[in-house]
Parts: C-alpha cells; sequence; structure tokens
C-alpha cells in the first residue's frame, strides 16, 4: 500500500500490526486517495470499531486523519493544489 503517512505496516493510532488499509478521503474521493497516497494502516477497531473512522463515535479520528493527511501533503505542495483535489481544506 502506498501512503504519504507511513511507511511501516502498523496501526497509525495504536502501532498494532494486526491491520486494514484506510483510504483517508473516502466515498467519491477513495480512487484520488489511492492514486495520491491518502491511506493509513488501522486495526480493526479504529478502522471499524465504535470508535474507528467508519465508527458511531469515530468522527473525531476520521477528521484527525484528514488533518494530518493534508499537513503532509502540504510539506511539498500547496494548498491549492490539496484543495484542487480533495474540494476542501481541512486545516
Amino acid at each position: 500500500m502506498k501512503s504519504i503517512l507511513q511507511r511501516e505496516k502498523k496501526c497509525f493510532v495504536c502501532g498494532s500490526e494486526s491491520v486494514q488499509d484506510h483510504h483517508i478521503y473516502f466515498g467519491s474521493k477513495r480512487k484520488t486517495s489511492e492514486k495520491n497516497g491518502f491511506k493509513c494502516w488501522l486495526c480493526w477497531e479504529h478502522h471499524l470499531g465504535t470508535e474507528g473512522v467508519h465508527g458511531r463515535n469515530g468522527h473525531s479520528l476520521d477528521v484527525f486523519l484528514k488533518e494530518e493527511c493534508q499537513r503532509k501533503f502540504e510539506e511539498t505542495h500547496t494548498r491549492e493544489e490539496f484543495i484542487k483535489l480533495i474540494g476542501c481544506n481541512y486545516l
């Protein structure tokens, strides 16, 4: 998996080695995430569990990952380039 946030196959949140890949910008932006490495590894709980990004209480984690990904992207690109890809600014 290509990721601008990670090199190691460990949960981005807790470090667990039992992980799934997560498209940080999903839905209509899934292909954009795939192409640009807007992905990270997450354990099941942080991915699909109640507190996970796709879980009932996961909104804050979802927003955190979106912010971190944008920060990393902007280390080598402009904010305007990011907005052109994703359609909004998370910072």
